[in-house]
């Protein structure tokens, strides 16, 4: 079976590579079963084509991605679906990066230089366990619990077996994602816990808790384990996630922080440290939380466009880079010298923001607009939460009622099909705070004003339409109306009214390809042709 079993190792160093190659080889594995990868981008390119029994990852890659952010992409590209066996290559044995992968649950550490004889020993322990495991799972598909417990009797395995075993079926049934399965699972890790204490078997068990929210099994169990192991890192997590569905935010937010501060490498936990910054304005923490996600984000999963604009976005809102092009700030983080297509509708909308910050609400709408544009043209992935987020805030900024209902709605979709996710509840929250402003009221005098254009009462439609114009800024039907009724003069002059006329007027001098009806106003009527600046 070894001889069979294919083997990626990934590490920057040929020597370590080829050392490494060598001792399974002369282990009884094939070599042309055995892959070298240099970096991340290469192992990921390994594991698209094909599956690999067993992964050797160095943490320190050199230039680019480090083991962990290998990891991390690896499970959330569903590439490592097959379980195979894991193994952690690093010269630095400190608890901060053994702690940093334990989130993944790797199979073994191996601390460099390698030896021989210390990785046939890890080895064959490891292949062993294996094997009981795989016997275990089918004596549970044929039996039931009970095949389980007697497969293990009969063999007459040691106490640390037995738990490995038993949590590796729960495991294994757990991954399948099978309501059904849940009892069973919650059965075999409850064997142990009568019998054993067993950490491994504990945290899948608080895990299972967590994802059906059974607080009332799960809280007293996170206690007891956070007074044994009060830095473990998926003890924190964990605590963190269980306050947070429970719309505990300080808590979440003090369990969040110590796991960070334990292993700073996990961006999804640090983005949620942002939001909840973001939401309570905690300006100072959220300075250095956005230094450390700039660091560690390039090469993550999260290198996304839609990351980038959360960051410079706060960075626009809280630090001394909010006067700096929003182009330069973007290349700080994305390491590019240029811009992608994909990249473009949030400069759009992050040039939109900054425009506001500096009064400019004319050049604000013509880049939001822009933005909202280039948007569209792209894959549907692109449109992120984070894009919607700030394109709300600048809706509500310029009083575009319509586009602050249209990114409102989108965002409630979202979260409506991430409900149960811990992220999912800070970002409610900070919802619930930017709800549309327009009301029944304010549609119904909408209505209105119409009607009196409609009905030919000119000077009462233009003053009902001056009024509404505050609350539903750029909105095309009212600027329209409000463009044609200046011009024919019904309309006054006063300084406020005739700032409101250059902003409707600005709705369509903004687009590329303005419609028939303005150009031809503008050709009839001198003061249409006059400069907005």
């Amino acid at each position: 079976m070894r001889r069979s079993q294919s083997v990626l190792i990934v590490d920057d160093s040929s020597i370590i590579q080829q050392t490494t190659k060598l001792i399974l080889v002369n282990g009884q594995f094939q070599s042309a079963n055995i892959y070298c990868a240099s970096n991340a981008s290469e192992a990921i390119k390994y594991c698209q084509q094909q599956t690999f029994d067993i992964l050797f990852l160095d943490f320190n890659l050199g230039f680019g991605s480090t083991g962990l952010q290998l990891l991390e992409r690896l499970y959330h590209n569903k590439l490592l679906q097959h379980s195979p066996l894991i193994f952690i290559l690093t010269a630095d044995d400190s608890p901060a990066v053994l702690m940093g992968f334990s989130e993944y649950q790797p199979d073994d550490y191996l601390v460099k230089p390698l030896r021989l004889n210390t990785l046939k020993q890890r080895l064959e322990y490891v292949f062993e366990q294996r094997v009981i495991n795989d016997r275990a799972l089918e004596c549970y598909l044929h039996s039931g619990i009970d095949g389980v417990e007697e497969m293990c009797a009969k063999s007459n395995v040691t106490v640390s077996t037995y738990c490995t075993t038993i949590t590796a079926v729960a495991k294994r049934l757990f991954n399948q994602k099978q309501p059904h399965l849940n009892a069973d699972i919650e059965t075999l890790l409850t064997l142990i816990q009568q019998h054993y204490h067993s950490l491994p078997a504990q945290l899948l068990l608080a895990q299972l808790w967590l994802q059906q929210q059974n607080f009332q099994a799960l809280n007293p169990l996170l206690n007891q384990l956070r007074d044994l192991y009060p830095d473990h890192l998926m003890l924190l997590e964990y605590s963190a996630c269980s306050a947070l569905l429970q719309q505990k935010i300080t808590q979440g937010y003090d369990f969040w922080l110590k796991a960070h501060n334990v292993s700073k490498n996990n961006l999804h936990r640090l983005f949620g440290l942002l939001w909840i910054e973001c939401h309570f304005h905690n300006h100072s923490a959220m300075q250095q939380h956005l230094r450390e996600a700039i660091s560690y984000l390039r090469h993550s999963v999260w290198d996304k466009p839609c990351y980038h604009a959360f960051i410079v976005w706060l960075q626009l809102q809280h630090s001394d880079k909010k006067n700096l092009p929003i182009e330069r700030l973007w290349r700080t983080i994305s390491q590019q010298k240029t811009i992608t297509k994909h990249e473009r509708a949030f400069i759009y909308l992050l040039q939109a923001w900054q425009y506001l910050d500096n009064d400019s609400n004319l050049n604000a709408y013509k880049s939001y607009i822009a933005a909202i544009e280039t948007i569209q043209q792209t894959a549907p992935e692109q449109h992120s939460f984070e894009f919607d987020a700030i394109a709300l805030c600048i809706s509500k900024r310029l009083a575009m009622t319509r586009h602050q209902i249209d990114c409102y709605q989108r965002l409630q979709h979202n979260l409506h099909q991430h409900q149960n996710e811990p992220h999912s509840i800070i970002k409610q929250m900070w919802l619930e705070t930017m709800q549309p402003t327009t009301s029944h009221h304010t549609d119904e005098q909408y209505r209105y004003a119409l009607r009196l254009l409609k009905q030919k009462y000119y000077i009462e439609a233009g003053q009902s339409m001056l009024l509404l114009w505050p609350q539903y800024r750029f909105d095309d039907v009212l600027a329209r109306c409000l463009i044609e009724l200046s011009s024919r003069g019904y309309i006054d002059n006063d300084p406020q009214h005739q700032q409101w006329i250059r902003e409707a007027r600005w709705t369509f001098e903004s687009q590329e390809f303005k419609p028939d009806w303005y150009l031809r106003l503008k050709a009839q009527y001198r003061f249409l042709q006059q400069p907005l600046y």
